[in-house]
């Protein structure tokens, strides 16, 4: 159930990001740049009795008193970007039913796009794909324009070499997805709504992927023009506990 902060907050129109909770938390740290780069403010939070419950100290320099929840909506001051973070994995055997909450919040915002974010096991791949671009696509009912965006950009479909936009009866290559979360239920059900979503797979291994993470920023922004090419992104003051367990202040614990 989304819960806005307030009664004015609009995402009709807007470009939905969202990210799955899979292998190297890539997805999360690539929502982490964008949110604290933009300066997005958080306008409400989606309540899910299928994720595992947290609370922590706030994720952005922007916004320090705030505190973390398991799932957050940020939104960008003109409303054009909607992003939203989540900071925990759902329980087990509830990723259908995570799925369809996340599908009930797309469905009721009426979002002009939909991106998803998500990784995959890299060791888990085709021999096809060890070569080549690590970062893939999948799309469903894809607009022309971001097809055509996808192809210069190199983003080729997950489990082939070209860009291949699936229609609402054809299968998706779901196959080629490992540890990739929530992603593969709401795509399919997407897929059934015939809804417009691409989703950008990154291929990683499990360890420190910063990396992974801001190579995942730089094509959704190669991709949507969501900053200038120049802006460099500003990783978040909580980023510097990254791969520094030993390090970790106390207050975390």
């Amino acid at each position: 159930m989304f819960v806005k902060s307030a009664d004015t907050v609009s995402t009709s129109g807007s470009t939905l990001i969202l990210p799955s909770v899979s292998i190297g938390n890539v997805p999360q740290l690539s929502v982490d740049l964008l949110i604290n780069t933009l300066e997005a403010t958080r306008v409400g939070i989606i309540h899910s009795p299928y994720l595992v419950p947290i609370s922590g100290t706030s994720g952005f320099d922007h916004l320090p008193d705030q505190r973390l929840v398991p799932l957050e909506v940020y939104q960008t001051p003109d409303m054009k970007w909607t992003i939203v973070q989540q900071r925990s994995p759902p329980l087990a055997k509830h990723h259908k039913d995570f799925a369809r909450e996340l599908m009930n919040f797309i469905e009721l915002g009426s979002f002009s796009r939909i991106i998803v974010l998500t990784s995959s096991d890299a060791a888990l791949r085709g021999d096809a794909m060890i070569d080549g671009p690590q970062i893939r696509s999948l799309t469903v009912n894809c607009e022309d324009v971001l097809a055509n965006k996808l192809r210069e950009l190199s983003l080729s479909s997950l489990g082939s070499g070209y860009v291949q936009t699936t229609k609402d009866s054809e299968a998706l290559p779901l196959k080629h997805l490992h540890a990739a979360g929530v992603a593969k239920p709401l795509l399919k059900l997407c897929q059934a709504a015939k809804l417009p979503v691409i989703a950008l797979v990154a291929l990683v291994f499990e360890g420190d992927n910063v990396h992974d993470a801001i190579n995942l920023a730089n094509a959704t922004n190669s991709l949507l023009d969501i900053v200038p090419i120049t802006q460099k992104w500003c990783p978040p003051q909580s980023w510097q506990w990254l791969m520094a367990a030993n390090n970790a202040p106390s207050e975390m614990f």
